[in-house]
């Protein structure tokens, strides 16, 4: 393999569709044409990193030599992740004043026994480590008395990285409240400044987990009551968005609740769920 020069070609039709394929092969997830520049601008990256020529040396070392390691740089490498604490904040405001009272309820009365939440696409962590903060804030001093945890999958394995330190910059955590923001994070000084660490309070029910959505077992033990799954399946076919919507159903107890993103819909989807409202679905 030679160094990369300057003047590589440019990513070919057929260069692209390759890509496209593996890529759908390797997550689910469907590459559309607009998507070319940023499939060749992320690819190039791992063309650099291997001291590459050509994208078509790559996609051939994909196909018929690439360890596992570079298997999963190609997938961190094309997903996306965009997240924010706070993000789409109905969902956690319904949260605290319908679900958990309900829960809280059906606790009391027998009919429950565990929380489980799952953060189906965590990104970077900003989705659990809310949901979190949302569950202390609501149950406050009674937080002890119940089994809680909350599961975080990504198929990106450095986003989980990223999760699971819990380190954040200062205008990453602009949008949550400065009285929560004291609670639940230290602020970094000295060469740590403008750095914010999530607090063990928030650490110790949530469990980091990489997850790729096309298994056919995730190798999950548990059912749960929330499933948050948002600005995720709008990156996959229909026909898989029902096939990841059925896996979903076998992983949720009774009455429990799916949240989707705001641009997303279940509607043709699945018809084993019931919208409920903000784009929250009950599991019928």
């Amino acid at each position: 393999m030679q160094g990369l020069g300057s003047n590589m070609p440019a990513l070919s039709d057929a260069e692209f569709n390759e890509l496209v394929k593996l890529i759908y092969d390797k997550t689910r997830i469907q590459m559309t044409e607009h998507k070319r520049a940023l499939v060749s601008s992320r690819i190039t990256k791992r063309l650099r990193a291997l001291k590459m020529n050509s994208f078509r040396e790559y996609i051939e070392f994909l196909k018929n030599g690439a360890d596992d390691d570079e298997l999963t740089n190609f997938i961190n490498a094309v997903t996306t992740n965009k997240t924010d604490f706070f993000r789409e904040n109905k969902h956690f405001e319904y949260m605290k004043s319908t679900f958990l009272p309900n829960w809280e309820k059906a606790h009391k009365e027998g009919r429950v026994n565990n929380l489980r939440i799952w953060s189906a696409a965590c990104s970077t962590g900003e989705e659990p480590y809310t949901i979190a903060m949302t569950l202390h804030e609501y149950f406050g001093d009674r937080y002890g008395k119940y089994d809680i945890k909350i599961l975080a999958s990504d198929i990106d394995t450095n986003v989980l990285a990223h999760g699971r330190a819990g380190i954040y910059k200062e205008e990453t955590v602009d949008p949550i409240p400065d009285n929560i923001l004291r609670k639940y994070f230290l602020k970094g000084t000295g060469e740590n400044e403008g750095f914010y660490k999530v607090k063990n309070i928030l650490k110790k029910d949530l469990f980091f987990k990489q997850l790729n959505f096309k298994d056919s077992d995730f190798q999950i033990q548990t059912k749960f009551d929330l499933i948050f799954c948002r600005n995720v399946i709008i990156y996959f076919t229909k026909e898989f968005q029902t096939e990841l919507f059925t896996k979903f159903y076998s992983y949720m107890k009774d009455e429990s609740l799916v949240f989707i993103g705001h641009s997303e819909t279940l509607f043709g989807i699945s018809d084993k769920f019931k919208y409920l409202a903000s784009n929250i679905y009950k599991k019928i």
